[in-house]
């Protein structure tokens, strides 16, 4: 079993392949008494055409298709469903689809290798047939109906269609309704065989545990099931248009006060000469500089009641930099103004950098006392890198001024969308 070190934090990571080449990460705290596990899938919204080792032609399922399976892989062969056997000991088992993976955990106090085992179980012992697959439709139609009307929903997916021409994260994550009656069993069953194969998992497992005792029990439970070999699938790769779609646009919803959300567009391959981990912190760095609770901006919007909130977010999608500041106002013309004007004029300076760095370097520290939040930062390592990232307080310490003067200058200001989320009359 390897030991990754986490530097500068005195914390360790155990990790190992085990039956089926499943990679298994593993995060000890003996001073918690619960258990966080995760089994994720590196599958979601965004896949929607993908082909096998040595076929040629791209085959296309419907859009939300990943979602629907998560619903689907609840349900057991004897009628039952995995939320029944947890409530037999008290525990909380849930899934999420996102745009770039699926994932499914259990949380625990006790019995861990029982919980542990069906979850190993449920996830990848399918049962799918047509009748479950109809009545769940019905299920996922009206879930997304009330999805539909939430305003926040309204406003983050115009908004993606605002920024995207071609990337599917400006779609749905259940789909439409008819992208959910368009779902055969066929369908379900090729994107299971395809994708839901442990060397394209992984398991995380945090808390109250021995770390060998985890070992043991996933390679005995993945030694007695039997995979197809892996397919290999590769996803289509979309070209983006580097421009915005839509510069400005106004929707209306049943809200009280407007929401408005602001983003730039940058292609990655202007930081192409920046290291990737160290990027994504010295944009977190800035947007926290310029946006965040403690910023002369934020201060002064809140001081003079321009706005409610406002949230400053960075992601990295495809080929891009996505910046996005999202509020809440009365006054979206006159917020806007000031937003577009900071963006257009981002800062920092020497004693910010090293106050933010430190208070930085502390949140990392302080991570490591919740159980669910160290196996999220591991799978957002994975997602994002394929590997833990063992020494981010080191990239911390890394970063000076130039380098992030340097990362301003790249950012792309003029490249912007804008959606406005208005009451309606």
């Amino acid at each position: 079993m390897k030991k990754i070190e986490i530097k500068g934090i005195d914390e360790t990571i155990y990790f190992e392949k085990v039956a089926h080449e499943l990679p298994v990460y593993i995060w000890q705290n003996k001073k918690v008494n619960g258990v966080h596990s995760a089994l994720g899938v590196k599958y979601g919204s965004i896949h929607q055409k993908f082909k096998l080792a040595g076929e040629s032609k791209y085959r296309e399922v419907p859009k939300g298709i990943a979602h629907f399976l998560e619903h689907l892989n609840f349900y057991e062969e004897d009628g039952t469903t995995a939320t029944d056997f947890y409530s037999k000991y008290g525990s909380e088992v849930n899934a999420f689809t996102t745009f770039d993976y699926t994932c499914y955990y259990v949380n625990n106090t006790d019995h861990t290798k029982e919980n542990l085992n069906h979850l190993l179980d449920f996830v990848l012992t399918p049962y799918f047939n047509k009748k479950m697959v109809n009545k769940e439709k019905n299920i996922i139609i009206e879930e997304l109906k009330m999805s539909e009307d939430m305003p926040d929903n309204q406003l983050y997916f115009t908004h993606y269609a605002n920024i995207f021409h071609k990337y599917h994260y400006k779609d749905e994550i259940t789909g439409k309704e008819e992208d959910v009656k368009n779902t055969s069993i066929e369908d379900i069953e090729l994107v299971y065989k395809t994708f839901y194969h442990p060397e394209n998992m992984f398991l995380i497992v945090t808390g109250n545990i021995n770390p060998y005792d985890i070992l043991k029990i996933v390679d005995d439970n993945l030694s007695k099931k039997e995979f197809p070999e892996f397919q290999n699938p590769k996803i289509k790769k979309l070209r983006e248009p580097a421009l915005v779609v839509n510069e400005l646009t106004e929707i209306t919803a049943n809200v009280e006060i407007p929401k408005v959300k602001i983003s730039l567009k940058t292609p990655l391959n202007v930081f192409k000469t920046i290291d990737p981990i160290e990027l994504r912190l010295m944009i977190s760095l800035i947007l926290n500089n310029n946006f965040g609770p403690t910023s002369d901006l934020k201060e002064y919007l809140m001081e003079n009641e321009l706005i409610n909130y406002m949230n400053a977010s960075r992601s990295f999608i495809g080929d891009y930099l996505i910046i996005t500041i999202s509020m809440e106002t009365n006054y979206p013309k006159e917020a806007i103004k000031h937003i577009k004007h900071q963006l257009k004029n981002l800062e920092m300076n020497e004693e910010s950098l090293k106050r933010k760095i430190n208070s930085s370097i502390a949140t990392l520290v302080l991570n490591y006392d919740d159980v669910m939040g160290v196996n999220n930062m591991i799978q957002e390592d994975l997602l994002s890198f394929n590997k833990v990232i063992p020494d981010i307080k080191q990239h911390l310490e890394n970063i000076n001024l130039k380098e992030i003067n340097t990362v301003i200058k790249k950012i792309d200001s003029q490249n912007m969308a804008i959606t406005i989320l208005k009451p309606e009359k």
